[in-house]
């Protein structure tokens, strides 16, 4: 499957094999081996090309390919990560996130134990305690995303040379 995918984004021209390659450090053989399902790319290397590859949507291409037939979910999240909205990324904004998805994990919770008492979950509610606990996955999403791009900064600054 993410054989048909990788060429069919590169025929749409979303992406070449040459970006791929560079995108995933891999050689260019790797990358044709993978065109034509000799081989496939393990997680890191697809972590890696969804995360840098420009085109979003052949990232998500591949990524449904790379998940498809398995129990993994991706969600496409595009948030605020200046939560605080201080103009800075850092620590703060990911406690400000974590603490309402706990607040909100919370709420779902004692709404399930509410729902459940007769053990009858009507249709409304369900669809009220899916949206709560979709929120607290999002909320955890941002969380993460945070963490990510503070561990990313550090790493910058780390490599960064004296003049």
């Amino acid at each position: 499957m993410i054989c048909k995918t990788l060429q069919k984004v590169i025929d749409e021209n979303l992406t070449t094999a040459r970006e791929i390659g560079d995108l995933t450090g891999k050689a260019p053989s790797t990358v044709y081996r993978w065109i034509r399902g000799q081989s496939e790319p393990d997680f890191n290397t697809v972590r890696l090309l969804v995360r840098h590859l420009p085109n979003r949507r052949a990232a998500e291409s591949i990524l449904s390919a790379f998940t498809a037939g398995t129990t993994w979910r991706f969600y496409n999240l595009e948030a605020e990560l200046d939560v605080n909205a201080d103009g800075v990324i850092d620590v703060n904004d990911a406690l400000d996130t974590s603490i309402e998805a706990v607040r909100g994990a919370g709420k779902a919770l004692g709404k399930v134990r509410e729902a459940s008492k007769d053990n009858i979950i009507d249709k409304d509610e369900c669809i009220e305690l899916i949206g709560l606990l979709n929120d607290v996955i999002r909320q955890c999403s941002v969380t993460q995303q945070i963490l990510v791009h503070m561990s990313e900064e550090r790493r910058k600054r780390k490599i960064r040379l004296p003049k």
